[in-house]
């Protein structure tokens, strides 16, 4: 991503019922809602903004700004240009939108951002280089493919695993039935859901979040095999060792010995169950 140049950043509150726009921009500008709420439009777009929320408005947007008609509204904002000659080919392929969430680190920034005087050569370098990655985060928000929103159906299966393998600590393996059952919708049903949204079944989903446990249990700490294997679920090492070397393309002593061995996500991140072992693995 290009440089980045940072105009005004601050905060304002506005009473019940207040109005901005129609204004043109000519920068861009992040806007997030601390609280109260309001709608913004642009042309034929509508959004209503509550805290939680960050939008971001591009130059020769023409939009109008309501703000919540019941309570004033405090809002944060941040105005910054792309030094580069067509900001709009790149920024077009960026959402308007985004939620933000409690693990992500987003609402972090922007509080921080809030705390800096832009009058600081110093504050003000800070001040881009936060704006630079937020834009990254913003960008490649992982919700805007399914990323850490789970549907109802997966989300309850982590509940159930989580409470399955909490009490004892082992990552025992889980059935189908259980965890169809768990999700209150039939074997078939959860197959599909899970093979629609990460193109493999439930049990090979939750065998692939023990094994990258396991991976990670091999590479920073000295338990041996057997027991690695055992807090992972798999009572006959054996079988773990061709269950891990499937996943890993390596048995588990010479994944442990290798410098270079995949790094424990790499089979989740192929297959996109990161966010859900962001809920499973510590």
């Amino acid at each position: 991503m290009t440089s980045i140049s940072v105009g005004k950043i601050g905060s304002a509150v506005y009473p019940p019922g207040a109005v901005v726009g129609p204004r043109t921009m000519s920068e861009f500008q992040f806007v997030w809602v601390l609280r109260g709420s309001a709608q913004w439009r642009c042309h034929n777009e509508t959004q209503e903004l509550k805290p939680g929320q960050l939008l971001l408005v591009r130059p020769g947007m023409c939009d109008r700004w309501q703000w919540d008609r019941r309570q004033p509204t405090t809002h944060g904002y941040v105005y910054f240009d792309l030094a580069e000659p067509s900001p709009s080919a790149t920024s077009n392929r960026w959402p308007l939108l985004r939620a933000t969430g409690d693990d992500d680190p987003l609402p972090a920034m922007l509080r921080y951002l809030l705390r800096l005087d832009v009058t600081s050569r110093d504050d003000l370098e800070t001040a881009a280089e936060l704006v630079r990655f937020a834009l990254v985060l913003f960008a490649r928000d992982p919700r805007a493919d399914g990323g850490l929103v789970l549907s109802a159906t997966v989300e309850a299966v982590v509940q159930h695993v989580l409470q399955a393998w909490g009490p004892s600590g082992v990552a025992r393996a889980l059935s189908l039935s259980e965890l169809s059952a768990a999700a209150s919708v039939s074997p078939g049903h959860l197959s599909r859901v899970f093979r629609d949204q990460f193109g493999v079944g439930p049990v090979t989903a939750i065998e692939l979040l023990r094994l990258a446990r396991a991976a990670t249990l091999l590479s920073q700490s000295n338990l041996s095999i057997t027991a690695i294997a055992r807090s992972c679920g798999f009572a006959d090492p054996e079988h773990f060792s061709h269950r891990f070397r499937r996943a890993y393309e390596l048995p588990p002593g010479r994944y442990r010995q290798t410098a270079d061995a995949p790094d424990p996500s790499a089979p989740l991140a192929a297959v996109g169950l990161l966010p859900v072992a962001t809920r499973l693995l510590p």
